[in-house]
C-alpha cells in the first residue's frame, strides 16, 4: 500500500513538471515562441557529449604543449573521459531494462514496459520506449560533477550548475523525458563521478608514491657512488 502510494506520488509529480514545462502543454510557463524552442533545442545539445569532447581537447593540449607544467591535467582528463564511458554505458543498460515510454508517445508517466516486452516485440527497441533514464542529463551532469569536485571557484561551479539545470528542463519542455527522468539521471551520474573521482585520487597517489620511492632509490644509490 505504501509502496503503491509512493509510486503515485512519483507519477503525479512527472505529470505536474510535464503540464508546466513541456512546450505541447497550454499551461506551460514557458510561451512557446520559436525563440524558446529554438533556446532550448541549442541547450539541449550540450547533453550529446560535445561540451566533455571539446573541454578533453581544450584540455590535452594545455597537457601536450607542456607536459612538465600541466602534468596534473592527465588526472583530469582521465577522470571526464572515464564519467563519460561510465555514464553511457550505465544509461543505456538502464533504459533497456526498464523500457519506459517517452511522455511524446503518452500521457501516463507509469508506462514502464520492460526488457521482456522489448525483446517479444521488436518495435519497442525503438527510441520511444527509451525514457528512462534521461541521457542527455546524466551526460553533462556526470561532466559537472566532476568538474564541481576539482574546482574550487564558486564563479566556475555556480554557471555549471546553471547549464546543467537548464539541460534537464530542456529534457521536459522538449517532451523527450519526464522529470523523474531528469532527476535519476542527475543523481546517478553524481555517484558515478564520486566513484570514477576517487578511484583516480587514489591511482594517481599509488603511481607518485612508487615515483617518489623510485626516485629515493635512486638517490641514495648515486649519493653511495659518489662516497666510493
Amino acid at each position: 500500500m505504501i509502496q503503491l502510494k509512493l509510486t503515485n506520488y512519483i507519477f503525479s509529480v512527472d505529470k505536474f513538471f510535464f503540464k508546466h514545462l513541456s512546450y505541447t502543454s497550454e499551461s506551460s510557463i514557458f510561451r512557446h515562441s520559436e525563440i524558446t524552442e529554438k533556446f532550448f533545442r541549442f541547450i539541449t545539445k550540450f547533453g550529446e557529449g560535445y561540451f566533455e569532447l571539446l573541454l578533453t581537447i581544450v584540455l590535452l593540449s594545455l597537457f601536450l604543449s607542456n607536459k612538465q607544467k600541466y602534468n596534473h591535467l592527465k588526472k583530469y582528463i582521465l577522470a571526464i573521459i572515464f564519467t563519460l564511458l561510465s555514464t553511457q554505458i550505465t544509461v543505456n543498460i538502464m533504459k533497456i531494462l526498464f523500457a519506459r515510454a517517452r511522455p511524446s508517445i503518452t500521457i501516463n508517466p507509469d508506462k514502464f514496459y520492460g526488457i521482456m516486452t522489448m525483446i517479444k516485440d521488436s518495435s519497442f527497441w525503438k527510441g520511444s520506449y527509451v525514457s528512462f533514464p534521461s541521457g542527455h542529463t546524466i551526460t553533462i551532469w556526470g561532466t559537472i560533477w566532476i568538474l564541481s569536485f576539482i574546482i574550487k571557484s564558486k564563479a566556475i561551479k555556480i554557471p555549471l550548475f546553471i547549464l546543467g539545470i537548464l539541460v534537464g528542463m530542456s529534457r521536459i519542455y522538449l517532451v523527450r523525458h519526464w522529470t523523474t527522468d531528469v532527476v535519476a539521471s542527475v543523481i546517478l551520474s553524481y555517484f558515478i563521478a564520486k566513484i570514477i573521482y576517487k578511484k583516480i585520487n587514489m591511482q594517481w597517489y599509488k603511481i607518485n608514491h612508487l615515483k617518489n620511492i623510485i626516485f629515493n632509490i635512486k638517490y641514495k644509490k648515486r649519493k653511495l657512488e659518489v662516497i666510493n
